[in-house]
């Protein structure tokens, strides 16, 4: 029986020696259409008419002045904007996008088709992983969970996933969320800012590490989230100044727009995605009319109400097919966009979170959504995050990756010449060269999910994927110091906030 055990053991370290590539396969999307094309241009017209003869009800004065004088009208103490106007945006609009992180490799280039994965949620609790208890979130929560996602692989930005809760001013949370962040992270980090007149202070902060990464030469290390609109159809005055401001900073915007389906937005989906659309083409608009060169992300969010009790319910059903006709909209426009797909209602890491995850991210990278938010570490609705998730969501966000992946069909792929040599030799394909230099390039491998056979399961103590993750939470954690930004910038920053 030992000597099973040792030969087990053996075979279990040369698996582990021999693959040592793991492949991060860029995602396609845009494949999967859900709506045709006269449905498209429904719901299209349908936007047209929200925009131009509704319109938006409570507007800033800076909202207003910029709106108003590129031609926008008010009816009815409400903005509206003509159809020419609209139609002369979304063709502006419609460009490649470059969202940078700290280093070229986490470079986000959005120009049609690609699917990235990252976090996101804001949430006011987490689920601790060492006590597996729910609790307040502080910053050093947000400095640790951008740390750990900067060593997960099939993640590739970090959207602000908690809230600090220790930190009770506005201006010291805005600014020390950003700093974090960047600190914990040298992937393109998506946080936001409640006044438009931090977005200044914002704005320094950014320089001063600018300055550390110059040969980089561009300013588009962070990307702000806006929620302009709060549905239906009313501008938050608050949230447009921001964005106004952001822009003339030069700071990329996430337009988003939530809008609970049966709760803020009509039952429909096809109504939801509609009004959606348009309360985020507002906030499109707003931007392009500030500057025609500004950097902006089109986020429509049609979240689906559980309408027995009026709460969001983001592993619903209906959300995925909601989450794929906005993506496939966003590609009509020719939009650089983005959504929440991954809001599982599970409160843990357990089977109802994975499937509800899967289903909801795979429909929406397939749809063309190009960064897909929440993707990664969420619970409850949009109310917790888990380091622990965070880690068995990245083994899945790297499937889904591979699945939507392109394929590459050629004379060699196709493998005429190798099935003949194996079938009038070997009889199998196990070892041939090419098995083997496909095995590193063609092929995922998860870090955490069990591949192995029964009896080595056994062995190893028999663990099920939670502990597996926690234990690679506390690995990552003690092992990434977060060493990127050097001392004199840190300091310059701590001295500024």
């Amino acid at each position: 029986m030992a000597d099973g055990k040792d030969k087990r053991a053996r075979r279990r370290k040369n698996n582990s020696n021999r693959i040592t590539e793991i492949n991060n396969f860029l995602s396609f999307g845009g494949t999967l259409k859900v709506l045709s094309e006269s449905e498209c241009e429904s719901i299209h017209k349908t936007v047209l008419q929200i925009l131009s003869e509704i319109g938006l009800s409570e507007i800033s004065k800076k909202t207003k002045e910029v709106a108003t004088n590129a031609g926008a009208f008010i009816q009815n103490d409400r903005l509206c904007f003509p159809k020419a106007m609209i139609e002369e945006a979304i063709a502006g609009l419609s460009h490649p996008v470059i969202l940078h992180g700290q280093k070229y490799e986490n470079d986000l280039q959005i120009s049609g088709k690609e699917v990235y994965f990252g976090t996101g949620g804001a949430t006011p609790t987490i689920l601790d992983h060492k006590t597996n208890q729910f609790r307040e979130t502080t910053l050093t929560d947000l400095f640790d969970n951008a740390r750990l996602i900067d060593k997960l692989e099939n993640v590739d930005f970090f959207s602000r996933t908690v809230i600090a809760r220790d930190i009770k001013s506005q201006r010291d949370l805005d600014l020390n969320t950003m700093f974090a962040s960047l600190r914990g992270t040298t992937k393109h980090v998506m946080t936001s800012v409640s006044n438009a007149n931090d977005v200044k202070e914002i704005r320094k902060i950014l320089d001063h590490i600018q300055s550390e990464v110059k040969a980089k030469n561009n300013k588009n290390l962070i990307s702000l989230n806006t929620n302009h609109v709060v549905s239906p159809l009313r501008f938050d005055p608050d949230s447009c100044d921001v964005l106004i401001e952001g822009v003339k900073s030069g700071i990329p915007i996430n337009v988003n727009t939530f809008a609970q389906v049966g709760a803020s937005s009509v039952v429909t989906l096809a109504g939801a995605v509609a009004q959606t659309l348009a309360e985020t083409m507002a906030g499109m608009i707003l931007g392009w009319l500030v500057d025609k060169n500004a950097t902006l992300i089109f986020g429509p969010r049609p979240m689906i109400t559980d309408l027995r009790t009026g709460a969001i319910s983001g592993g619903s059903a209906e959300q995925p097919i909601a989450t794929a006709m906005a993506g496939q909209m966003a590609q009509f426009y020719g939009f650089a966009n983005s959504a929440i797909s991954g809001a599982t209602d599970s409160k843990a890491p357990d089977s109802q979170a994975s499937f509800e995850k899967a289903a909801n991210v795979q429909m929406a990278a397939l749809s063309g959504v190009n960064l897909i938010t929440q993707a990664c570490g969420s619970l409850a609705s949009l109310m917790a995050t888990s380091f622990t998730a965070s880690v068995i969501d990245n083994d899945m966000l790297g499937v889904i990756r591979r699945s939507c992946g392109k394929l590459e069909i050629n004379k060699t792929t196709l493998g005429l010449d190798s099935i003949k040599n194996v079938v009038n030799g070997d009889g199998h394909f196990l070892g041939q060269p090419e098995t083997y230099d496909r095995m590193r390039s063609d092929y995922l491998y998860p870090n955490i999910s069990d591949r192995q056979n029964y009896e080595d399961w056994i062995d190893a103590g028999s663990p099920d994927i939670v502990e597996t993750a926690k234990n690679k939470v506390s690995e990552i954690l003690k092992k990434n110091n977060a060493d990127h930004l050097q001392p004199d910038t840190i300091k310059s920053i701590n001295e500024l906030i």
